[in-house]
């Protein structure tokens, strides 16, 4: 892997008490009657250069903060603050969806499956050069060689362009995935799952491009993941989410060192060791997930926590998260629990 520059410290992207509840119809009126709380309350910021991973496993509410990041969703309430490359703070919550489309050149999204993502009726010119053409570059010849120029970063060959996405592999398409992202030159990417989708072997090739174009770009990442052991290369910061709620939040060290929060101790311990000799104890959670529709009182992870309370039933402990350590962040109530 390769070595990241250092960081700015200066956020570019600032999310405070981030909500998204999808409501519960019922009967011939669609009279709502609950809602389900995808995302429930998630503060968390990014740095100018930096990577941000969220974690956890599926139906965590990962990738619905995501796509509420991106707009592809709109938020329940909460604040969505986006540092511009003019400097401009803008709250993207607020923004109505045509509002919203002068800032797409800004934030642009690497999507998770690269065979569905790719329009196969469109020439990965035209896919990636739809940006281009979209945010004001008419002349073809510009768009030609731009799109060559974006090509060759991604380490794909400039001929190729009037090819058709059949033509190409997984990897390869998840490099035109990465092209298109980067065609109007975005200052924060979001990648959903971006390597999931592919073998080891090409994940690496992935990953490595990702970081190279980082340094390159000064570009700045939120990576959703469930690999851990994904995140724990790419990763400047690493947020663990449990049912709408980031339970655990450190540096990759922090986390993958020195886990607090049992949640977090348990997806440890699904990782593989990459030595077979070395035995690995896997701590599994008793209980069932918590019903994002109908959560329980107090602590939402009390219904697997294994060592809960009165206190984490009734709510007599503060909610929320208390730093343990410099920049190390953990649920206040299963902070002992570990």
């Amino acid at each position: 892997m390769t070595t990241k520059n250092k960081k700015d410290d200066s956020p570019i992207l600032e999310v405070t008490n981030l909500k998204k509840y999808f409501p519960i119809q019922k009967g011939i009126f669609k009279k709502i009657v609950g809602n389900v709380r995808a995302v429930d309350g998630v503060d968390f910021s990014i740095n100018k250069g930096e990577t941000v991973s969220l974690v956890g496993e599926s139906g965590c509410g990962k990738t619905t903060t995501a796509r509420c990041i991106m707009r592809a969703l709109d938020p329940t309430s909460g604040e969505i603050k986006f540092k511009t490359k003019n400097n401009e703070i803008i709250d993207l919550s607020k923004l109505s969806k045509d509002e919203v489309r002068p800032y797409r050149d800004d934030i642009q999204m690497i999507f998770q499956d690269p065979f569905s993502s790719l329009n196969p009726r469109m020439t990965l010119f035209d896919i990636v050069g739809e940006p281009l053409l979209v945010n004001g570059m008419k002349a073809k010849k510009e768009r030609e060689e731009r799109v060559s120029e974006i090509m060759h970063q991604v380490g794909l060959r400039p001929e190729y362009m009037m090819r058709f996405p059949h033509a190409f592999s997984g990897g390869q398409r998840q490099r035109i995935g990465i092209a298109r992202a980067l065609s109007i030159n975005p200052s924060l990417i979001v990648a959903d799952e971006p390597v999931s989708a592919l073998d080891v072997s090409v994940q690496a090739q992935v990953l490595n491009l990702m970081m190279d174009l980082q340094d390159q770009l000064n570009l700045t990442y939120l990576f959703v993941s469930h690999d851990l052991s994904v995140v724990s290369q790419i990763s400047d910061r690493v947020i663990v989410m449990y049912v709408g709620k980031i339970v655990e939040s450190g540096t990759p060290k922090q986390i993958f060192e020195s886990p607090k929060h049992p949640y977090t101790s348990a997806l440890l311990s699904s990782v593989p060791k990459a030595d077979p000799r070395l035995r690995q104890e896997r701590i599994v959670l008793k209980g069932e997930v918590a019903n994002a529709a109908d959560p329980p009182s107090g602590c939402t992870f009390r219904t697997r926590c294994p060592n809960p309370t009165d206190d984490c039933r009734d709510g007599n402990i503060e909610m929320g998260l208390i730093e343990v350590s410099p920049g190390h962040w953990v649920d206040q109530c299963c902070v002992n629990c570990g």
